[in-house]
């Protein structure tokens, strides 16, 4: 695309069109369902702002669990059509990989980066740069499916979302922007308002980049809601709305240096053109290649981050707030070719250029897949509100501290700046800046990847399980922390599949109880004692009901049943006892030697059967199919005599508790569930609901 092609599509002033023959297909790719225009109803259990990667994971969760009232509204006509966030990380991906068809979508439409390349000022102290490391994007330690990061534009990653709501019976209703909400009493305490806008009219700045303008109509609407949620963005209304008249306070700090990132399709002669790069010049600033998908016309993407303030070789004195609608196209071509040198880069299209801020999709996207579950739970009747939902904050507050803290000293690390929380980078020799930004991206690696977020002990998270009364089972499993991915066997159709796939991210949106039993004829009575304890009615199974919300779906509490349950079998062998508790049955054996017969007598334990005999790690005891590695899981989750592991709807390890125990074991994992969940006849309407 010509790099006047937007400006020709959408011309300054020119409205663009709700229909699908407009913005829909300005990126050549877009798909999605239209959106609604008109709000009916005045009372709702979550009303959304903001449809982009936040809200839509938010909303497209809630329509997965299903029962609830929600209203997701954007201000613009239309989603992103060109730029914006591009980038999902490991554990987004596997989070995604959790809702599918959503992460097989994204993946096989994306431009996955399996290397990172730094490239430094030439040692020989010549003009140009030279590649001084390569590396995997990630180390494969982390055990994590996709151990790579997607470049993906932020349009498609919408596109993809609002397919998967409408699956689910949900659309976004524009273009309708917020304006003020007030807290009261009641059932739905929250007062929202909102103001209809006028159709997206496009034009460019004072450089030439493309602006979105967006005005008023005049319309009002006035709506109640148990819980307002805003994801409206880095400058979000709502958030100034708490700050300014519900005395929220946010701590924020930004680096003065302009980026610009421009999307386009080069001819080029610089080797890693499809690899991340991290490049750093002498005396031009910095640049970060980032590969995106192909275009409408088959051609690759990539993303440049660039550094467009060192141009003449200082840095410019003009704040980056008052510069940053200055910047043209043809200055950040001009960055990138000195930045590069003694690469060429020919410039055949830009899809997109504007000064770039900062990023945090990924950190969004699990803060809203962590805020959907919880807000499930208590609105089916499950959960003690106010103390699940206070777990939300403290769990990812500290995330988002983390990804803040993180963010600052990499951004000015890369733009040539002090941190202000390491001063003595200033001290450092050019040698060992590079050496240090080097080590932050290495012992960051688990925060950037997602796959490291550690949760501490909450009423979600017991790595002292003294407090529940039972004593440590293993040091392998950290509650707090994602599941360890393994391979088994789904015995009702031999099929090998990874378990943390086995419950998908979707309805009834409950807790995922691995029962590892071990040697089944070593450990049959104590999984008859446990079964017993299931069935009775003093069992978490029987206690912990939900409310009608959970049973208007295609297969009651479900929207499709999971491939372990849809088996056709009765005798309660694909039956769960309560959907809410999902109960996978793990067993150290030979899938071809092991029969249904033999866990007949295990009552809930008998719906998901799997066998312990495909993951890497365990004991070779023949030379039949099935015989290579029995007890691979086991091993691995540091559990050979068995244990249960109890993991929360989004997959991280809640706690874990000992099989050989008894009663002492049973009551633990009572005290666990009684520690957030409420039985039905023991609910109290709130008068109020707290904010978020």
């Amino acid at each position: 695309m010509a790099p006047n092609a937007v400006q020709a599509s959408s011309a300054p002033g020119q409205a663009v069109e709700e229909t699908k023959a407009g913005g829909k297909h300005a990126h050549g790719t877009h798909n999605y369902p239209d959106a609604l225009t008109h709000i009916d109803k005045t009372t709702w259990d979550v009303v959304i702002i903001g449809a982009g990667p936040a809200g839509l994971m938010l909303a497209t969760s809630l329509a997965r669990f299903g029962g609830h009232d929600v209203l997701v509204v954007d201000e613009r006509s239309e989603p992103t059509t060109a730029g914006r966030a591009d980038g999902i990380q490991p554990r987004t991906i596997e989070v995604l990989r959790n809702m599918e068809p959503l992460g097989s979508e994204f993946f096989e439409r994306s431009a996955p980066s399996y290397e990172r390349t730094f490239w430094d000022p030439r040692s020989d102290g010549q003009r140009g740069i030279e590649r001084t490391r390569r590396v995997q994007s990630f180390p494969t330690n982390m055990e994590i499916q996709d151990n790579c990061t997607l470049g993906l534009q932020q349009g498609l990653i919408e596109g993809g979302y609002l397919r998967d709501m409408e699956r689910h019976g949900q659309r976004v209703t524009r273009p309708w922007a917020y304006k003020d909400f007030q807290m009261g009493s009641g059932s739905h305490p929250v007062t929202v308002t909102l103001e209809k806008m006028k159709p997206v009219m496009e034009t460019t700045n004072e450089g030439g980049a493309p602006i979105s303008v967006i005005k008023p109509t005049g319309e009002t609407k006035t709506i109640k809601t148990k819980y307002l949620v805003g994801c409206d963005g880095g400058r979000s209304r709502v958030r100034k709305t708490m700050e300014d008249r519900h005395a929220v306070t946010f701590d924020g700090d930004w680096v003065d240096t302009l980026w610009a990132a421009l999307d386009c399709v080069v001819e080029t002669d610089f080797p890693d053109v499809r690899k991340i790069a991290a490049i750093h010049s002498k005396n031009h600033g910095a640049l970060y290649i980032f590969p995106r998908e192909n275009n409408e016309k088959g051609e690759p993407i990539i993303r440049c981050y660039t550094q467009v303030n060192r141009l003449e070789g200082e840095k410019s004195k003009e704040s980056a707030l008052d510069a940053r609608d200055k910047v043209t196209s043809d200055m950040v071509m001009k960055a990138i070719k000195e930045i590069a040198y003694p690469y060429h880069f020919d410039f055949k299209g830009i899809e997109w250029y504007t000064p770039k801020a900062g990023q945090g999709m990924n950190t969004a996207i699990i803060d809203s897949q962590a805020l959907a579950w919880r807000i499930n739970l208590v609105e089916k009747g499950l959960a003690k509100r106010d103390v699940l939902l206070s777990t939300y904050h403290d769990e990812r507050h500290a995330t988002g501290k983390q990804l803040i803290d993180f963010d600052s000293e990499y951004s000015a690390l890369f733009s040539g700046e002090v941190p202000k929380n390491t001063p003595e980078v200033a001290n450092m020799t050019e040698a060992q800046k590079r050496e240090h930004f080097i080590d932050i991206q290495r012992r960051n690696a688990a925060f950037t990847t997602g796959a490291g977020v550690f949760y501490a002990d909450n009423v979600l998270n017991y790595r002292d399980p003294s407090k529940l009364g039972v004593s440590k089972v293993t040091d392998r499993l950290q509650p707090g922390a994602r599941l360890l991915p393994a391979w088994v066997t789904r015995w009702c159709n031999s099929q090998p599949v990874r378990l943390i796939h086995e419950i998908q991210f979707t309805a009834p949106g409950g807790f995922r109880i691995y029962v590892c039993a071990g040697d089944l004829a070593k450990n049959r009575s104590k999984l008859q004692d446990l079964s017993r304890h299931l069935s009775s009615s003093s069992s978490f199974l029987h206690r912990f009901r939900p409310n009608a919300k959970a049973h208007h779906l295609a297969h009651g509490a479900y929207h499709q049943r999971p491939e372990a349950l849809n088996t056709g079998l009765g005798k309660g062998f694909a039956e769960e006892a309560n959907p809410f508790f999902h109960l996978l049955l793990i067993v150290k054996q030979n899938r071809f030697r092991i029969e249904l017969e033999e866990i007949a007598d295990l009552g809930p334990l008998r719906a998901m059967l799997y066998t312990d005999d495909v993951e890497q790690g365990g004991q070779r005891i023949g030379d039949e199919d099935g015989d290579e590695s029995i007890g691979g899981l086991h091993t691995k989750w540091g559990l050979d005599d068995g244990g249960i592991v109890v993991c929360r709807p989004d997959g991280y390890v809640g706690a874990v508790f000992p099989l050989d125990q008894g009663a002492k074991g049973w009551k633990a994992i009572e005290k666990y569930f009684d520690g957030f969940l409420e039985e039905q006849n023991a609910v109290i309407a709130a008068a109020a609901v707290p904010r978020l």
